[in-house]
């Protein structure tokens, strides 16, 4: 199955220090690599970067070397463009979602993905998408 994993799992996986709570973690993304054929998008890695040092203060270039050999290697990047933004555009109007989150959505559907993993509930108001968490 295709799934969209969403920068909430990464910046855990990217932040967590509490090797307990940590490895919860490691065991999902692990499960969901080795079950799913797993797609992000160019914007969350954005957002892993941007909030991992702004909440978290996880140097840039430890947060780069985590995408290079935590995501990059096992997950398709979708990059965005004018279609992903049309569609976003339609979300944002209809459902009033912060327009990242519309961007991911464009870039789910153009590439047939239903499943986003991630814990925010903003995505449940969308009626064709289903959101999993822990």
């Amino acid at each position: 199955m295709k799934v969209f994993i969403d920068a909430t799992l990464y910046i855990y996986l990217n932040t967590l220090s509490d090797s307990r709570i940590r490895r919860v973690y490691e065991r999902y993304y692990i499960d969901l690599l080795l079950k799913n054929k797993v797609y992000t998008d160019v914007l969350v890695l954005d957002e892993i970067i941007y909030i991992s040092k702004k909440k978290y203060n996880i140097p840039y270039s430890l947060t780069l070397d985590f995408i290079q050999s935590h995501i990059t290697p096992y997950t398709n990047i979708i990059p965005l463009g004018e279609d992903e933004y049309e569609i976003a555009s339609k979300i944002i109007n209809k459902y009033n979602i912060k327009p990242s989150d519309a961007l991911h959505i464009g870039a789910m559907k153009n590439n047939n993905i239903n499943v986003i993993i991630t814990e925010d509930k903003e995505f449940d108001k969308i009626n064709d998408i289903e959101r999993v968490w822990l």
